[in-house]
């Protein structure tokens, strides 16, 4: 209830305007489904997680509680948040078969407050379902090490699908999979069915499940190998200064924050010593993820999500057996209440400062609404790209997207992505290093809007054509998310604009925003 509570706080932020990237492709595609169109039409998901989202919102939608654009996208963000509290249910399951009950109650409840998990099931994302699915993926192959018959391979083999249906990556769970037939494969002295077999029946109904959950990878070929081919190509590309693995080294020390890191990592070393079955199971999937995601020149701190449950597995094991070592039962109370304070209290700071942060209003929200209030309509605008799905004059003028504004101007910058038709230039990466306005003002543009994609850039006016704006005169408004100018980590190709970490003088969430009018 903790978690679901940390999880559900702030849900709706934002809306109802759009400021989390890549919610609009989970949303959209489940409310077209809802309206008949079952086939997404994309790839670079699997599509499992679209259809579970449409059943979600059926009955809602039934009954009129999903009506708009704002309403769907709650209700989506809602199945994600209950959908991570499940997971700290499993882990502690996991944990109280594997290792015993406390064990499974401090790996449990490090999950509870694990910030990066706490605040990526605050999105209408696949990460937190996928982490689910992957978690009970580890279960399933531990529970059924000692099963017998057919029953183990179609249970490892769905568990298998029904993850990678989830995410192309939920496919690493067969890694742990497989480390359990190994085990089994030993301790066996007559198996029915060899190990490569048993591997072989698993990966293929593992294949038909997907192919039954996600129907159109199969039925719409041209978009499957499209989109597998961008996938590959994006992740072969480096986006930012730094490999995927310090990325995900990153995203895991301050997503879970350092205390809880440092018992993840001492997990792992106790777990390399004892090497029980589940010890296996969890070091086998986490190194072959870690390897293969961590290869990837783009990687999203959001990929680190599947790690943290296998990682606090082990902490918290090792943890329960530093209480139990005790002298005497005061002395181990005394311990354990001593580990739950120093290593839970630092995570839920970091949860409730987030929480706090993102109800306030974005400044995004501030400059729409000055926009609102001083552009006339018709005049002409020059505004950066930030995120959130495409509007173009006929969808401002249908009223269906637009969330009420009338002007295509100010539409355009409530969710900030340009398409054709509009009265206003996007503000690109190379307008930013122009040091003349003449362009702008041969164009007709009266107010341009200054914006940097790059989360935790533009405190200050640091671009050629923002010096050559000043020139001219000051920003006729200003919208800024902090006090001051503080040191924040962000995930750098991730536009969503609160920080990860290094929460002192934040006031809002969004970019820095400064809006200039050019001279006549």
């Amino acid at each position: 209830m903790v978690g679901l509570g940390l999880r559900l706080w702030g849900i709706n932020f934002g809306l109802p305007a759009l400021y989390r990237p890549d919610e609009d492709v989970t949303v959209g595609r489940a409310m077209g489904i809802l309206h008949g169109i079952v086939d997404p039409h994309f790839a670079d998901w699997p599509h499992l997680y679209f259809y579970l989202a449409a059943a979600w919102l059926a009955p809602f939608h039934l009954l009129g509680l999903v009506s708009d654009q704002a309403s769907a996208y709650l209700g989506v963000r809602v199945l994600d948040a209950i959908l991570g509290s499940l997971t700290v249910l499993v882990v502690f399951e996991f944990g109280r078969h594997a290792y015993g009950r406390l064990a499974g109650f401090l790996a449990a409840a490090a999950l509870t407050v694990a910030f990066l998990h706490v605040r990526d099931s605050h999105f209408a994302m696949l990460d937190i379902p996928l982490g689910l699915a992957i978690t009970v993926g580890l279960y399933v192959a531990y529970r059924t090490m000692t099963m017998s018959g057919v029953r183990p391979l179609l249970l490892n083999g769905v568990s298998l699908g029904i993850a990678t249906s989830l995410k192309y990556n939920g496919a690493f769970v067969f890694a742990g999979i497989a480390a359990a037939q190994v085990l089994r494969s030993r301790a066996e002295r007559s198996a029915w069915l060899p190990l490569a077999v048993r591997l072989v029946l698993i990966a293929a109904v593992g294949v038909g499940t997907l192919a039954v959950t996600s129907p159109f990878l199969v039925l719409d070929p041209a978009v499957t190998t499209h989109s597998l081919g961008y996938i590959f190509q994006h992740l072969a590309t480096t986006s930012a200064p730094a490999i995927g693995y310090v990325e995900l080294a990153i995203g895991l020390w301050f997503g879970i924050d350092p205390v809880l890191v440092l018992m993840g990592m001492i997990g792992i070393g106790y777990a390399a010593f004892r090497r029980q079955p589940a010890d296996w199971i969890l070091l086998t999937f986490m190194l072959i993820y870690f390897l293969v995601i961590g290869a990837g020149g783009s990687v999203f701190f959001r990929y680190a999500d599947p790690l943290i449950p296998a990682l606090l597995l082990l902490g918290g094991r090792a943890l329960a057996d530093l209480v139990r070592h005790g002298v005497n039962p005061a002395f181990r109370r005394a311990v354990l209440a001593a580990v739950i304070i120093l290593v839970l209290t630092p995570p839920l700071v970091h949860d409730v400062r987030y929480d706090l942060l993102i109800q306030q209003t974005d400044t995004r929200t501030l400059a729409y609404d000055w926009l609102a209030q001083h552009i006339p309509p018709g005049a002409r605008t020059a505004v950066p790209y930030l995120a959130g799905p495409a509007h173009d004059q006929a969808m401002v003028a249908s009223g269906k997207h637009s969330h009420g504004a009338t002007d295509p101007s100010v539409a355009a910058f409530l969710d900030n992505r340009l398409e054709t038709q509009y009265m206003i230039r996007e503000l690109t990466l190379n307008d930013l290093q122009l040091t003349s306005l003449d362009s702008f003002r041969a164009y007709g543009i009266r107010y341009i809007v200054v914006g940097y994609e790059t989360p935790g850039t533009g405190c200050r006016p640091d671009s050629p054509l923002e010096r050559a704006l000043l020139a001219e005169g000051p920003p006729v408004a200003s919208f800024s998310p902090t006090a001051g100018c503080p040191v924040s980590v962000f995930d750098p190709i991730d536009a969503y604009y609160v920080p990860l970490a290094g929460y002192g003088g934040w006031i809002r969430p969004g970019p820095p925003i400064r809006i200039y009018q050019l001279r006549d």
